[in-house]
């Protein structure tokens, strides 16, 4: 509403004299609507609905996470069940249904251009206004591996587009694939289907948060080293879920998001160290860079985990402490 009031077109044009871009709440808010749920809990419903609070109210934290997705999602007549098609409309008056057809196909793991051209039949240039398009109303973002360079970042053609509203993810993971079972109001059956594939999907979105959580200990200088910029890395040789970098001082960090519901243990802070000498042999240019290892887990870390990366100097996050540090 407020881009149309500002375009060129409208009495309002030049005349404003500030912006104040209003974005979904944050991770850490979702402790004012859901407070008897516990971490974990919560993050399942941010990976939902993220932190658009007309959604958070509807649900109930007297209800399991799964009572309150029956009762919302899987249900003919629900709200939830038109929404994603009611967001396109509201913002695209024109061609909605390419729109829909490249939010369709991100959500469907075609993250690159040439991919997703080739999966609705057009060229990745044809394709370039609407992914502008999209990612100027902020539903799709466009993501580069942080350990490009500050001065090829624009020019860049590794970008990959993803999905930046929570609850368009969701629908077009599962809920747009299984619209019969929705048709016949077939909870359960949905339920167990989402179910199967539902600790995968809140990790991408425990990764998104570890991301955010850096970002804001950098704000507050409270990391070991002071990035310039805050990401994540995919390359052949190796996927890094958190990344953050300051070129100048030549200075890395690297972290690994475990959403499992057992303890993480010594072979993953192994592999953490490996993944870090991979990127600065095969990644990085030449020269010395101090490298600060993070592992985030959702369920604790073993003993001899904790003895290997105290021999190591990786530092162990658990998310109830990254949801408290994102609450102050």
């Amino acid at each position: 509403m407020m881009q149309g009031l500002l375009s060129y077109q409208s009495p309002l044009y030049g005349r404003f004299t500030a912006q104040l871009p209003v974005g979904p709440l944050p991770f850490a808010a979702l402790r004012e609507f859901l407070p008897r749920y516990d971490t974990a809990e919560r993050m399942a419903v941010y990976s939902l609905v993220g932190g658009i609070p007309a959604y958070l109210e509807r649900f109930s934290d007297k209800e399991s996470v799964g009572a309150n997705l029956k009762r919302l999602f899987i249900r003919r007549t629900g709200m939830f069940r038109s929404e994603p098609f009611m967001l396109v409309g509201d913002v695209i008056r024109r061609e909605s249904q390419t729109y829909e057809s490249v939010l369709k196909g991100i959500a469907q793991g075609h993250h690159i251009p040439q991919e997703l051209g080739t999966l609705l039949g057009f060229s990745a240039s044809y394709l370039s206004p609407y992914l502008k398009q999209l990612e100027a109303l902020h539903l799709i973002e466009r993501r580069i591996p942080a350990t490009v360079p500050p001065d090829k970042r624009a020019a860049s053609r590794e970008s990959r587009y993803f999905l930046a509203d929570a609850y368009l993810r969701f629908y077009f993971r599962f809920l747009a694939p299984n619209l019969t079972l929705v048709e016949q109001e077939q909870e359960d059956l949905l339920w167990e289907r989402i179910s199967e594939q539902l600790r995968a999907f809140v990790g991408i979105t425990f990764e998104e948060v570890c991301r955010d959580w850096v970002l804001c200990r950098a704000r507050k200088r409270a990391l070991n080293m002071v990035p310039e910029i805050v990401g994540s890395h995919w390359s052949a040789t190796v996927q890094i879920d958190v990344l953050a970098m300051n070129w100048r001082d030549r200075t890395l960090l690297i972290g690994e998001c475990k959403w499992g519901h057992e303890a993480v243990g010594k072979a993953v802070v192994t592999e953490l160290l490996d993944k870090g000498e991979r990127l600065k042999k095969d990644v990085l240019p030449d020269g010395e860079w101090r490298l600060y290892p993070i592992l985030f887990a959702r369920s604790g870390f073993s003993d001899a985990a904790k003895k290997e990366a105290a021999a190591h100097e990786v530092e162990l996050v658990e998310v109830s402490q990254i949801e408290a540090e994102l609450a102050e």
